[in-house]
């Protein structure tokens, strides 16, 4: 009878935790969004788009594709870029609510950036693909001395194209730290970066962002204590805006308002604000503006603790934001109010 009991005790175990995962991956509604002039375009982890406007309320129109799509972004004039399963890259056609093959692949894809012409490159594994002459440009100086490469790079953690028409290429490696490259469209060439006292192999990157004289990255570690920075770059040399040692700010992902002249990041005490016109090395000028209720993941492959739960934020026109987390979706914070997208 004790041996039964025993039974049914963990077979309800079992299902309680059933339950409780199945839960949590059933709020992963999302894995990326874009903001264009008129709508958040949501990306579904099944590959399907869902239209919200401005407000945060969901738009009753279907965005159809052949098949899934796995990325999603915009180019420079703001229209909705997509990669499918089919190796193909789209842009959308509002005029008749079409897609526009702009190119297909054959590597590992990432993501693509668009130049200030407009011009499509894409993010891969093997490195980064001119569309305009198929050339694949790859570097394997790596600046971190704990990580090599030999003729292909992994996944990126994040990438972005700067208004010089930069690409920059930032890893994360957890307790090995990150890496980064910076890569130069017009005459196609890697940059040399200038670290200074900023050691990569210390602080895996976690987002780039600019304002209108400097490049940004925004890092972060949990790895038995927290800690997190935000780097910036003047003419590809580093120096430190904000630095939080072991202890501090667990830092995500963080953003420019032009509009304002503020700088944003997420770490796991909210979301923080800081005028640019204040000293941005000092903790106390930065203001915690939202503290999102939001479920953390523990287990990392590279380090002890838990991945960054918020993956991305964008500015709106309202001054509001926009966030992607990894566990519950996509927020919406319009300045006074947080509601979740659905």
């Amino acid at each position: 009878m004790k041996r039964v009991q025993i039974i049914i005790t963990t077979i309800r175990v079992l299902i309680i935790v059933s339950l409780l995962s199945f839960e949590s991956n059933a709020q992963i509604d999302f894995k990326d969004f874009v903001v264009t002039e008129k709508f958040i375009w949501a990306l579904t982890t099944t590959g399907q788009i869902k239209l919200f406007d401005k407000a945060g309320s969901q738009i009753d129109k279907r965005i159809i594709n052949s098949s899934e799509i796995l990325f999603i972004a915009k180019d420079k004039l703001k229209n909705p870029i997509i990669i499918d399963s089919e190796n193909k890259i789209k842009r959308y056609k509002e005029s008749d609510d079409s897609w526009a093959i702009i190119s297909k692949y054959k590597d590992n894809c990432f993501g693509v950036v668009f130049n200030s012409k407009n011009e499509c490159y894409l993010i891969t594994d093997k490195g980064i693909k001119d569309l305009q002459t198929q050339k694949t440009y790859f570097s394997k100086e790596s600046l971190n001395e704990q990580i090599t490469y030999k003729d292909k790079w992994g996944k990126p953690y994040c990438y972005f194209m700067d208004r010089n028409d930069k690409i920059w290429i930032g890893f994360g490696y957890g307790e090995w730290g990150g890496n980064l490259f910076v890569f130069e469209t017009k005459n196609k060439k890697f940059e040399k970066v200038e670290l200074d006292s900023f050691q990569i192999s210390l602080w895996p990157v976690k987002s780039f962002f600019e304002d209108s004289s400097s490049v940004y990255l925004s890092t972060g570690l949990q790895h038995m204590m927290t800690s997190g920075a935000i780097v910036r770059f003047d003419n590809l040399k580093a120096s430190f805006l904000f630095k939080s040692d072991y202890g501090g700010e667990y830092i995500g992902p963080a953003i420019y308002n032009e509009n304002t002249n503020t700088i944003y990041f997420y770490s796991q005490n909210g979301i923080f604000k800081g005028e640019k016109k204040s000293d941005l090395s000092k903790i106390e000028n930065w203001k915690v503006i939202l503290k999102p209720k939001l479920n953390w993941k523990y287990g990392q492959p590279d380090a002890v603790g838990s991945p960054m739960n918020v993956l991305k934020i964008a500015t709106l026109e309202n001054n509001g934001l926009i966030f992607l987390s990894q566990n519950d979706g996509i927020g919406y914070f319009d300045g006074a109010e947080l509601k979740m997208l659905k």
